[in-house]
This record gives C-alpha cells, structure tokens and sequence, in this order.
C-alpha cells in the first residue's frame, strides 16, 4: 500500500517519530502511503514517494539531509519536490538519481564519497549535481560511493582504505 515504517535505534529521530534514548521494539508507521523506495544510513534515513519527492529525517550533522542546513529532523521533511528515482545513503552522506540521469549528493565529503572534486572537509548541505546524465544506478557504504552508467560502466569515489573503490589501489 506505499506505507513506510520504522523500528529500532532512533536516538537521532531517523526513524521519523521524536527520538528516545532506547530501541522501540516494534514496527511504527511513518508515512500513511506513496513511498516507493527508501535508504538508511547510519543515522538518518532518506525515502522516495510515486510523485518523484525526496524526503529525508535524523541526524544533519554534515548536511546528509539536503535541506540547507545541519538540524536534525525527527519528521520527514521534503527536500527535493520531484524527478527523483532512486536514493542511497552512506554513513554521513546521500545519494540520489533524478529522471534526467543525473546523480546528486548531500553530506560529508571528507573521503571524497560525494564525488565532486578532490575530498574536502567541507559539507554539501543541499543538493549538489556530481555527474550531468546517463546515470542508471546508485549505492553508498560508510564513506565511500559506487554509481553505474548506462554504457555499463562502473564508477567508485570517497575512502579506499581496504580496496573498497576496485581501483587496484588503496
């Protein structure tokens, strides 16, 4: 029926209800209907609706919300209003695909994950265009970011400590 809901560790509001300091034990709905997809990081939580909306809730520390700011949100709040297809959250950052095939990022990019230049300390606190089309796919980990082209190609950003980006290197 569309309806999203929500269980475990929600001490930062990821789960879209007001937090607590321990585990609700059993399965709560957040949202009534219309969600299509959904993605959990490690704290916070990002969903799509069939209308293409992006909505987002938990922690913000380093902007992985994508709403312009690093406040923590115990309720969903839209951040982008339509196009989106699919989502992926890492450990600090998102990810998201538009209609268009064009990937975007949010969050932490101290490893580079977010895939828009050399890493940087610096947050991305709204929604930034990393590549312009032809993206068919998405998937984060903790602190890195893997994309798939429609030519079949496989891209890899952010940490490559134990050879997590397939490059050869670390």
């Amino acid at each position: 029926d569309g309806s999203l809901w929500a269980m475990g560790y929600n001490y930062y509001g990821q789960l879209g209800r007001p937090p607590w300091a321990y585990n609700p034990p059993d399965p709560k709905k957040i949202v009534d209907a219309n969600v299509t997809a959904v993605a959990a990081g490690n704290n916070h939580s990002l969903f799509i609706k069939s209308d293409g909306s992006l909505w987002a809730m938990g922690y913000n520390n380093y902007g992985q919300l994508g709403d312009g700011t690093t406040t923590q949100r115990t309720s969903p709040v839209k951040v982008v209003a339509s196009g989106v297809t699919a989502v992926a959250t890492g450990g600090s950052h998102s990810l998201f695909l538009k209609s268009d095939g064009s990937l975007w990022a949010m969050g932490s990019d101290i490893d580079g994950q977010l895939g828009n230049g050399p890493a940087s300390s610096a947050n991305i606190h709204t929604p930034e265009q990393i590549v312009a089309s032809g993206v068919t796919a998405v998937s984060a980990g903790n602190d890195h970011s893997l994309f798939l082209k429609s030519d079949g190609s496989l891209w890899a950003m952010g940490k490559d400590t134990d050879g997590q980006l397939g490059n050869g290197a670390n």
